[in-house]
């Protein structure tokens, strides 16, 4: 298996423990840290919009440090779902 299509298994877990828990519990914040790494752009793409649906239920906070992320997110996410923070020099 691919370091790609484990990371993908692994988020795909993670959210759907995320929705259980939203769905039975509530709300809690979820922090990602640069799980787009070893995506390539289109599943980039669907994973931001599948984060952007989410944020509609749940706080998603998502670090990157990586420009190109930050592209695909303002091409996949609605503007409105969106809020970028810079942070550093």
């Amino acid at each position: 298996m691919s370091d790609g299509t484990c990371d993908q298994l692994y988020l795909s877990l993670r959210l759907a423990a995320l929705e259980r828990h939203v769905r039975e519990v509530g709300p809690l914040p979820f922090i990602l840290d640069d799980i787009l790494v070893n995506f390539d752009d289109d599943r980039s793409k669907a994973t931001l919009q599948a984060l952007a649906e989410l944020a509609n239920k749940n706080q998603i906070i998502y670090f990157t440090h990586h420009a190109h992320i930050l592209t695909l997110a303002r091409e996949a996410v609605p503007p409105d779902n969106l809020k970028i923070q810079h942070l550093g020099t």
